[in-house]
């Protein structure tokens, strides 16, 4: 799943760099920092870039299915690990028991029998117990560390969307300047024609 994730990040990547050479490869406007973008290209990128992103978004959803299907399994592991926990010690305790049945004729052998029941029921309550907890540990990390994970790349996205929304704006702002200049330049080269 994260090399499938790598590839769509190398895709976005590669989308932003061929945009960012595309800037840098425009031709420059004479007399002005601006440049000019062909618009064919422009609008394809931007295609590509509109097709990515929901890729993308949809890759990020897919990766918290799967860090909550792994949650849901360590939680169904942790309740098998405690049934057979109860199993082992409820077979244990019975066997105790019925060795503490076969000596009951001795006093002594009783109270030792009971005494050992009692020790393996502990214990096998400790080792449930145990169990358990480091089950739900080992699950609450787990689900931790894939919020963490998630977290991160909608960081990631957003900040590569905001990033290629800012340029696009500038980019706009910048033909649009353009266009006013070139449409004032026309009517002052009309002006100067009616003149002569």
């Amino acid at each position: 799943m994260i090399e499938r994730n790598n590839n769509i990040n190398v895709a976005l990547e590669k989308l932003f760099e061929e945009f960012y050479n595309m800037i840098a490869g425009a031709r420059n406007v004479p007399f002005t920092e601006k440049i000019m973008l062909d618009e064919d290209d422009l609008v394809n990128l931007i295609e590509d870039l509109k097709n990515a992103i929901p890729r993308e978004i949809k890759s990020a959803t897919q990766v918290l299915e799967e860090q909550k299907n792994i949650v849901n399994k360590a939680y169904a592991d942790a309740d098998r690990i405690v049934q057979q926990a109860k199993n082992e010690a409820e077979r244990i305790l019975g066997v105790a028991q019925a060795e503490a049945d076969a000596k009951i004729q001795q006093e002594e052998v009783v109270k030792q029998a009971n005494a050992v029941a009692e020790e393996i029921k502990a214990n096998a309550l400790r080792y449930q117990e145990d169990t358990k907890l480091a089950a739900d540990e080992y699950a609450l990390r787990v689900k931790q560390e894939s919020l963490q994970y998630a977290d991160d790349m909608l960081a990631f996205l957003g900040d590569n969307l905001q990033s290629a929304l800012d340029g696009l704006a500038g980019n706009r702002q910048n033909i649009s300047k353009e266009m006013a200049n070139v449409a004032g330049g026309n009517h002052v080269a009309a002006a100067e024609e009616e003149e002569e």
